[in-house]
């Protein structure tokens, strides 16, 4: 140690390099614990691989919220026989109806998150919490596959009505607020919030009268009651060709293949677009190399020339997305089904 500087008493002094024990345990440390890290992940991701290739080894479960025999329910057991000759596996369909759907969403996601138990249902599955409680998020919950198919529904009118299409039955609506009836098959269904979604975006003023169903409609509509209605295409189809209702519009954004005269309401007006969907769906938390090859086994069989047939002899339009594809439609239906019942006040008490 020397002093530098006259007179000034600094004191200077050379660092010297000392080695530190401690640090270097630390960073031996770091390094192993960054090598066995690395390691599991690999094992697991080995794991999850090996899981998936041998996947399924065991019967497999899908659980519908309709009852059998329903044009649903036909689908449902159409693609269990063949995911089950695909897979070598028997799948099973059960009908757990109850609870607007919810016992049939209970049973998969109270089940191991392993891919075995599927669950079957179609778009109320996302409309069911915007009304009522129930025990799951449909969001958090479940893990989309894929939508089996598809349709949009017809929007009729009682043909003693001055209205050929959907621009002559929005004038008319307008130029009679309030006094146009149309009918639907209950309060927060598919076809009510199309009504409601038409309403919101052609700015009218329409009634919602809920019945059961479209045949205790039909009387009230023959009758001159009842002004129009909303239901499936399949359920006016005979009273359409019978002309004892007018079908005027479909609530897609592309013309009907079954009644090419109906105006498409999405091409007018996009935001009121609405279509039913049968979806199929695993717990959340459920590997995704295990969806991913779920999902690809449904497709095949979606694309099978006789299962297309079988939908369309239903009334729904083969789908067959991915399951992102069907996560982003899910989400984005999720949503504005939200909106409209919050805007509109709808409930179902």
């Amino acid at each position: 140690m020397k002093l530098s500087g006259r007179g000034h008493g600094v004191l200077r002094s050379r660092s010297p390099i000392v080695s530190d024990p401690i640090g270097q345990n630390l960073g031996d440390t770091m390094k192993s614990l960054l090598s066995c890290f690395f390691v599991a992940s690999g094992l697991t991701l080995a794991a999850g691989s090996a899981a998936a290739e041998s996947f399924p080894d065991r019967p497999l479960k899908i659980l519908s919220a309709f009852p059998a025999g329903g044009s649903t329910d036909i689908i449902a057991r159409t693609l269990a026989a063949k995911l089950q000759a695909s897979t070598g596996q028997p799948v099973v369909v059960e009908n757990r109806v109850g609870a607007t759907g919810s016992i049939a969403v209970q049973g998969v996601t109270s089940a191991a998150a392993d891919g075995y138990t599927m669950l079957f249902h179609t778009s109320a599955l996302i409309i069911t919490p915007w009304l009522s409680k129930v025990p799951y998020d449909p969001l958090r919950d479940l893990i989309p596959l894929t939508r089996p198919a598809m349709a949009a529904y017809v929007f009729v009118v009682r043909p003693t009505l001055p209205i050929k299409n959907l621009k002559d039955f929005v004038d008319y609506a307008r130029e009679h607020p309030g006094k146009l009836s149309c009918s639907t098959y209950g309060v927060g269904s598919p076809p009510h919030l199309a009504l409601e979604m038409l309403k919101k975006a052609a700015g009218i003023d329409v009634l919602h009268v809920p019945y059961r169903g479209f045949a205790q409609a039909l009387p009230d509509m023959a009758s001159g009651q009842l002004d129009c209605g909303i239901d499936t295409q399949m359920n006016y189809q005979p009273h359409i060709l019978s002309g004892a209702v007018r079908a005027v519009a479909i609530t897609d954004s592309k013309p009907s293949k079954v009644f090419p005269q109906a105006d498409p309401i999405g091409a007018v007006y996009p935001n009121a677009k609405v279509l039913a969907w049968q979806g199929m769906f695993v717990k959340a938390g459920t590997p995704a190399d295990i969806v991913e090859k779920l999902g690809s086994e449904l497709r095949k069989a979606i694309q099978m020339p006789d299962v297309q047939e079988r939908m369309t002899s239903t009334g729904f339009e083969p789908v067959g997305d991915t399951p992102q594809e069907f996560a982003a439609v899910y989400r984005q239906d999720y949503e504005a089904f939200g909106n409209i019942i919050k805007e509109r006040g709808i409930a179902t008490q």
